[in-house]
């Protein structure tokens, strides 16, 4: 099963950072934009906040690698959902009771109680269940938290995803006896539209 997982994640995140061929601070920009909408508790929007970030940034001009962000959002999926919402709700119960407003906290199996109980319903009934209970029972400690952790956590991918990746493309030219920045003149994409905003586009 852990192979399987193993396997799972480095086919999603880690082969499209591998297979990419688009510049470096692209791929930084859009690992942590993944990063903070995969890290908030929107799971079932977050494709849709990514592509509407993607839009808005390339109307001012602001490219980032698609692929990469998908990718990070996909850490959160209809798998890994009920932990990452516990740990959201756990870390915004804490922020609470810190700031003195005292805040008993669910354990995780009321959770996975709620996930089965709304599985067993029809759709638009266990949809309407699931729902009631993240407004009611978890709401605002749950949102809290999830910005309390994208928000770092976004911040901190974009160097820490330049470094793993200048690493690795640099591993590549050496096996081509090349320089990175011979490498990339050779691999990376180019487009000679990269810093023109959709409204310079236009106008041109």
């Amino acid at each position: 099963m852990f192979k399987a997982i193993y396997r799972l994640l480095y086919r999603q995140i880690v082969v499209p950072f591998q297979q990419s061929h688009a510049p470096v601070r692209e791929i930084c920009l859009g690992t942590s934009i993944g990063l903070f909408w995969s890290l908030t508790p929107l799971i079932g929007i977050q494709m849709y906040l990514g592509l509407i970030t993607w839009l808005v940034l390339r109307v001012f001009g602001i490219r980032f690698y698609m692929p990469i962000a998908i990718a990070m959002i996909w850490i959160t999926n209809p798998v890994t959902l009920p932990f990452f919402y516990y740990v959201f709700y756990v870390t915004g119960a804490v922020a609470y009771n810190v700031l003195g407003w005292e805040m008993a906290t669910m354990n995780f199996a009321r959770i996975l109680e709620v996930i089965e109980r709304s599985s067993s319903l029809e759709l638009y009934e266990g949809l309407r269940y699931w729902g009631r209970f993240l407004i009611n029972d978890m709401g605002a400690p749950m949102f809290l938290g999830g910005f309390m952790i994208g928000i770092p956590s976004a911040i901190a991918g974009y160097p820490i995803t330049k470094i793993l990746l200048n690493g690795f493309r640099t591993r590549q030219a050496e096996k081509e006896g090349l320089t990175l920045d011979e490498w990339e003149k050779k691999y990376v994409r180019k487009d000679s539209d990269k810093d023109r905003s959709i409204f310079n586009i236009l106008k041109g």
